[in-house]
């Protein structure tokens, strides 16, 4: 049994953190697939990426600039493609697991996080051109994403909720699937069990930010992006408790075989090379999560990853860290809001980014 195999037996998923049309065509993805990967999440760099390290999208591009598309069209046709090609690959996973794996997440336009009539619009009509049943549409967890998250599980769309950085962000995201998940269930259009949603929190960011803030050599280096999951995941725990006359809101939909909104680990590739290359995989393995995984880090992490149960253990360690950390003077408040503003922009850029290349790669094969 390898490593991603035994991150399952302790009921973690894990997805990669990477797509590409080169991936597609020569059947790298089936052979994650085959070593136990069980979804797929991408964003605009990693498209970008993919355009910039490969011919493959070039007869795509030329055949779409013809067309007259625009450059934002051109890449949305790219993107489709490669999204429902993926789900095409990972549909047995979907099937054997009962809809409860095989997802492969694409992320509505960053430019539009905080629009949320924007965002619904554009979500609907990927869900509709991609049609695929195992697909998430990514949202941003900004105040205007939450009611745009809500707004489409109640239309039975899944949605993988993304930068996502504080407990209380956390716990809008939750109550936004809960609810939406709700009206979906009164409304009679569908079963709940078939909607499926994660909700993805960013680790590596957290340390970076905290350890520049922290003075040279502080014990709590490298400590708070773990210990700030951790308490996410205490959280799930509290709002989906499945237990009759536990008192959450997330029983009766329970009762219904409804899922529960999985925590997934998002950012897990360690930035500072001080640390364990698979310390946010090994720390953060537990029940009912994911961890979407970049590839150099999935390679290290089946070479000498160490699986094990370690998020359902020390979360009282984890509140006494955040307590130090704030009487050490750094506000995980103000570090986490600093994070989704620069993680909007961050997408926002690649995104312009992915849109220039676009550009580049026509003018020099057009």
């Amino acid at each position: 049994m390898n490593n991603i195999q035994k991150a399952k037996e302790n009921g973690q998923s894990i997805w990669l953190d990477s797509i590409s049309r080169q991936m597609l065509n020569s059947g790298e993805l089936q052979k994650f697939v085959e070593l136990g990967v069980t979804g797929v999440t991408s964003n605009p760099s990693i498209f970008d990426n993919a355009l910039a390290e490969s011919d493959t999208y070039d007869d795509s591009l030329i055949e779409y600039a013809k067309d007259g598309a625009s450059r934002e069209v051109i890449f949305e046709r790219l993107a489709v493609e490669d999204i429902r090609d993926a789900a095409d690959v990972l549909r047995p996973v979907y099937d054997r697991n009962h809809n409860k794996d095989g997802y492969v997440s694409i992320e509505v336009s960053p430019v539009l996080a905080n629009d949320t009539e924007g965002t619904i619009t554009e979500a609907r009509r990927l869900w509709a051109a991609i049609n695929r049943p195992n697909v998430m549409i990514k949202v941003p967890g900004t105040r205007s994403g939450i009611p745009a998250i809500k707004t489409l599980i109640s239309e039975g769309i899944n949605v993988n909720v993304t930068l996502l950085f504080s407990i209380d962000a956390y716990t809008a995201a939750a109550q936004a699937y809960i609810e939406g998940l709700t009206q979906f269930a009164q409304s009679g259009k569908g079963v709940p069990s078939t909607v499926a949603s994660v909700a993805s929190f960013f680790v590596s960011r957290v340390d970076t930010s905290v350890d520049n803030a922290l003075p040279q050599e502080h014990e709590l280096k490298g400590k708070i992006g773990t210990a700030n999951a951790k308490l996410a995941y205490a959280r799930f725990s509290e709002l989906f408790d499945r237990n009759l006359g536990g008192g959450g809101s997330f029983f009766p939909l329970h009762t219904t075989g409804a899922q529960v909104q999985r925590p997934l680990w998002a950012s897990t590739g360690v930035k500072n090379p001080a640390y364990p290359d698979t310390m946010y995989i090994d720390e953060l393995m537990g029940p009912d999560t994911v961890n979407t995984i970049p590839e150099a880090t999935m390679t290290a992490f089946e070479d000498h990853g160490n699986p094990g149960s370690n998020l359902t253990i020390g979360h009282d360690e984890a509140r006494s860290q955040m307590k130090a950390l704030a009487e050490a003077g750094v506000s995980i408040d103000s570090i986490t809001d600093e994070l989704l503003i620069a993680g909007v922009k961050a997408f926002a850029d690649s995104y312009e980014s992915l849109l220039n290349r676009i550009d580049e790669k026509l003018q020099v094969i057009g």
